[in-house]
């Protein structure tokens, strides 16, 4: 069952969020949320969306794996060099990304 809590923004209106929140063996597997000007769109985003995340392996599906900022350069480099060759700037601009600390997962 979703929640909905309601807020007054700064320019006094309401904002709804809604909240959904799925538990496995005391422990929370899923939580997803989302906010809406109104509170029965609110009601039927949660009453959708329980009904998608009842389906076999949809939790799974929507725990979605993200991709790092270092894959997407590493994948950018590989697909662009076939085409084209990069210039000395672009890519000392792109090693240089690969040695960040923010390209790194965890």
């Amino acid at each position: 069952m979703g929640t909905i809590t309601a807020r007054k923004r700064k320019d006094n209106s309401t904002a709804y969020t809604a909240q959904i929140r799925i538990n496995r063996d005391g422990k929370t597997v899923y939580q997803e949320s989302q906010t809406f000007d109104r509170k029965q769109v609110a009601q039927a985003w949660i009453k959708r969306r329980e009904t998608e995340l009842a389906q076999p392996s949809a939790i799974e599906r929507a725990k979605r794996n993200g991709v790092t900022i270092k894959k997407m350069i590493e994948q950018y480099l590989d697909e662009y060099e076939k085409i084209r060759p990069l210039g000395k700037t672009k890519s000392a601009i792109d090693e240089t990304w690969l040695q960040v600390r923010i390209g790194e997962q965890g």
